[in-house]
């Protein structure tokens, strides 16, 4: 069968120099790199224009069902500011037209189906709808009794994951080299990744290709993982990412929740509620219920929009900042306090 490697190049140009065992599946420009199957046996060869070569795995989506419901929604936080004009990527399974979505307007501002080609907006798991409401939901169903943190935030939903939630790395890659090519038609400047995969010693691909973002201009908000100690996850790995944990209603810290020092330093930063948190569902569930740090994570990205709309020209280390200095401190980790948000601007 084979494995899937990135090679990063030292130019673009050199991909035609390649040798016949790489058999290039991708492109990746804002990489530098191509993706390409090579067999399971391959020995790395000393090729002058090859920077590095990386294995690629398995991308999963990290959030589980629960029982018990909650609503996640600061309510002041709306009174003030909504994420309006603001657009606010999820990469993920796909997202539903959800009423929550759609009225009084339609706010999935665009779609795009890296993984299975369709036009029309879908999502065959539930998990990308659900990250996209706790990010941005406009509880239009729950007469606003289960809202997303900015609600009027502009929605741009890339579906990367399958069915099953998880994928290959290429897919997620995909994804990144499409918010990259559009970031400028549909004003992106926060992306959420509530998935994970296992992080690679040197040139981690997923890390790079946050960090490209980042260096574009967007705020990327990645989930730290549902594996707890020494189990943060790639792109959380990442030092310029935002990466979140779990807490739960007493601002513990959940038991899955992923953390540890990755590159000298602790991750993940910041703590929000993902611990039996209600949420946007599908067909005959408007409403279901899910834990895990794939609900933290979009608590904190829909929080970056609230910001952006507020600060519109600011970068992405000065809305991590802002994050971090929005958050209360629990049992020695910062846990992010979207009231805060709403007070300073009413200063």
């Amino acid at each position: 069968m084979g494995k899937d490697v990135i090679v990063y190049l030292k130019s673009l140009g050199y991909v035609r120099h390649l040798p016949s065992a790489f058999d290039v599946k991708r492109v990746y420009p804002f990489l530098s790199a191509v993706g390409a199957t090579v067999a399971d046996d391959f020995e790395t060869e000393n090729l002058p224009y090859v920077e590095h070569i990386a294995t690629g795995g398995r991308v999963f989506a990290l959030a589980a069902k629960t029982r018990n419901m909650r609503d996640f929604r600061p309510k002041t936080v709306g009174r003030n500011l909504t994420g309006k004009g603001v657009g606010l990527c999820v990469i993920d399974t796909g997202i539903s037209a959800h009423p929550d979505f759609c009225i009084p307007r339609n706010r999935i501002v665009a779609f795009k189906d890296v993984y299975g080609g369709k036009e029309e907006v879908y999502d065959d798991n539930g998990h990308g709808t659900f990250v996209a409401g706790v990010a941005a939901g406009g509880g239009v169903a729950s007469g606003k009794e289960v809202s997303g943190v900015a609600s009027e935030a502009d929605i741009v939903a890339v579906k990367a994951i399958g069915k099953s939630g998880e994928c290959g790395l290429f897919s997620v890659l995909d994804a990144m080299q499409w918010v990259v090519d559009n970031k400028d038609r549909h004003g992106i400047k926060v992306v959420c990744m509530s998935f994970g995969a296992n992080p690679v010693d040197y040139a981690d691909p997923l890390e790079r290709g946050a960090d490209v973002l980042i260096k574009n201009g967007i705020t990327v908000v990645a989930s730290a993982g549902n594996s707890g100690q020494g189990g943060v996850k790639s792109p959380g790995t990442g030092k310029k990412v935002l990466t979140v944990g779990s807490v739960d209603d007493n601002n513990i810290v959940a038991g899955f929740s992923s953390y540890g020092e990755v590159g000298g330093k602790f991750k993940p930063e910041i703590y929000a509620p993902g611990v039996e948190i209600k949420g946007v569902g599908q067909a005959n569930d408007l409403y279901v219920r899910m834990s895990g740090t794939s609900v933290s994570a979009p608590y904190v990205a829909g929080a970056a929009a609230l910001l952006y709309e507020k600060y519109p020209t600011a970068t992405p280390w000065q809305i991590k900042k802002l994050l971090l200095s929005f958050s209360d401190e629990f049992g020695g980790v910062r846990v992010l306090n979207a009231s805060k948000i709403a007070e300073s601007i009413m200063k």
